[in-house]
C-alpha cells in the first residue's frame, strides 16, 4: 500500500541526547521511530505492545519513588524528563489554591513566548469558567488528538464533580519549595471555581537535588528574547 501521509506524533529536541527522535504515523504503513540514523518500522498493534513494554520497564525501574507513571499526564512526564535523574522524592502536601502561582504564555509576533505569573483567579481557565470563554478558548496550549481548549477543560470539570479531587491519584504538581503549578492548571481554576479560592487542596511535590528544575521568569523571558534576536541574525548573515 502506498503511504499517503506522515503524521509527527511526537518528536524529542534534546540535541544533547538525540540528533533525532522521532515518532510518525505513516499512513497505510505503520509507525516510524527514528533514533539517530536508525528507523524502526512497526505496526499499530507492535507499537501499541511495544509502548506497553516501556511503561512496565519504567515502573519497575521506580523513577518516580512508588508511584505509577500512569497516575501522570504523559506531556508533563516528557516536559519534566530532563529533572528525573535528580528526583529525591515525592510527598503530599496541603496549601490554599490563592497561595498558588501559575505560568502563563503570550505569545509576540509567532516566535516570542513570554511567560507571566499569575494568581488562579487570572488564569485563562478560570476566566471561561466564570463565563468570560474568549481569552480561554485563543489561548495556545497543548492539548491531545481531536480535544480543544474547551473540550479538554470540560473534560476535567466533569470528572472532578463526579470522581473529586484527585482522581485516581492525579494531583496537582509542584517542584521543591517554589508554588509554580508544573502540572494542573486546569484541575486548580476547576477547584477554585467550585470550592472558592482560599480552599485548601493536597498537592503532589516533587523534590530535587540541583537548581535545574529552577523557574525564573525574567531569565525565562530574557532566553526568550536572545534566541528570537540570534535567530534573526543567523538568517541575516545567511543572507548577505
Amino acid at each position: 500500500m502506498s503511504n499517503p501521509g506522515v503524521i509527527l506524533l511526537d518528536e524529542l529536541k534534546n540535541k544533547k541526547s538525540f540528533q533525532r527522535f522521532q515518532i510518525e504515523d505513516n499512513i497505510g504503513e505503520g509507525i516510524h521511530i527514528h533514533v539517530n540514523n536508525f528507523r524502526f518500522d512497526l505496526t499499530i498493534k507492535e507499537f501499541l505492545e511495544f509502548s506497553k513494554t516501556i511503561r512496565q520497564s519504567l515502573n519497575a525501574l521506580d523513577i518516580l519513588k512508588g508511584y505509577s507513571i500512569n497516575n501522570f499526564d504523559p506531556y508533563f512526564l516528557k516536559s519534566c524528563s530532563p529533572f528525573l535523574k535528580d528526583l529525591i522524592d515525592i510527598k503530599i502536601e496541603k496549601i490554599k489554591l490563592s497561595k498558588l502561582k501559575f505560568i502563563v504564555h503570550s505569545n509576540y509576533f509567532g516566535r516570542l513566548n513570554f511567560s507571566k505569573v499569575k494568581l488562579v483567579s487570572e488564569i485563562p481557565a478560570y476566566y471561561f469558567l466564570k463565563g468570560e470563554k474568549k481569552y480561554f478558548l485563543d489561548y495556545s496550549q497543548y492539548n491531545y488528538f481531536n480535544q480543544g481548549n474547551e473540550k479538554r477543560l470540560i473534560r476535567a470539570l466533569n470528572v472532578i464533580k463526579k470522581n473529586k479531587y484527585p482522581y485516581k491519584k492525579q494531583y496537582i504538581i509542584l517542584f521543591n519549595d517554589q508554588n509554580y503549578v508544573r502540572d494542573g492548571q486546569h484541575r486548580a481554576a476547576i477547584l477554585a471555581h467550585l470550592y472558592g479560592k482560599d480552599k485548601e487542596i493536597e498537592v503532589m511535590r516533587f523534590y530535587f537535588s540541583g537548581k535545574k528544575h529552577v523557574f525564573h521568569p525574567v531569565i525565562s523571558n530574557v532566553k526568550v528574547i536572545l534566541r528570537f534576536f540570534f535567530t534573526k541574525l543567523i538568517n541575516f548573515i545567511k543572507n548577505i
